[in-house]
């Protein structure tokens, strides 16, 4: 059990938020445990799958490419629990791959477009310096404004998330637990 008990969700009438906490359930992300820790307070829990749908799930940058991002900080956060999820929409991805994902810089499995994302997110979670001008540079020309706000706003998102998350040391299945839909094939 995690540090915030879950609420009784059986109890919740409201359909936007039944609806949120029923997608999480079957798409996997995000995962049943932290949506219903969400849903003690309705409005947190509307707001933030709001802005999941509409910058993960949606919008203008490639889901595939934020779900990698959304990896990246989850490795160099360590968070075990967010580590294990994966969207849905995304799992084509080859688990192997993702072992390299800490030296994204040095491998040869990421493309240029895929790298500069990387950068971008490691200079938003850990140091804005890491982003150099010529990496600027190369941002500008690779993506256009629009991608890099929504892009920035997800990867700022999920940072403060995971962080939280593995801060309340929530374990998978521990509440609407009969879909195991979103989790790494070992936990399945």
């Amino acid at each position: 059990m995690g540090r915030i008990a879950y609420p009784d969700i059986s109890v919740i009438t409201d359909p936007e938020m039944l609806a949120s906490l029923e997608r999480s359930r079957r798409v996997g992300t995000p995962r049943p445990e932290s949506q219903a820790i969400r849903s003690w307070v309705p409005d947190v829990l509307k707001t933030f799958s709001q802005a999941w749908e509409k910058t993960f799930v949606e919008g203008v940058v490639e889901h595939e490419l934020k779900e990698l991002c959304r990896l990246y900080v989850t490795k160099t956060v360590e968070c075990g629990y967010c580590g294990a999820q994966r969207s849905s929409f995304a799992e084509r991805r080859e688990e192997a791959l993702l072992d390299d994902l800490i030296n994204f810089r040095t491998s040869d499995k990421f493309t240029h477009r895929e790298k500069l994302a990387l950068i971008y997110t490691d200079a938003i979670v850990w140091d804005s310096e890491i982003a150099t001008d010529a990496d600027w540079k190369e941002f500008n020309a690779e993506f256009s404004e629009p991608e890099l706000v929504e892009l920035g706003f997800f990867i700022a998102l999920t940072s403060g998330q995971q962080r939280w998350i593995k801060t309340l040391r929530l374990n998978h299945f521990e509440v609407m637990a009969d879909e195991k839909t979103g989790v790494v094939p070992a936990l399945q």
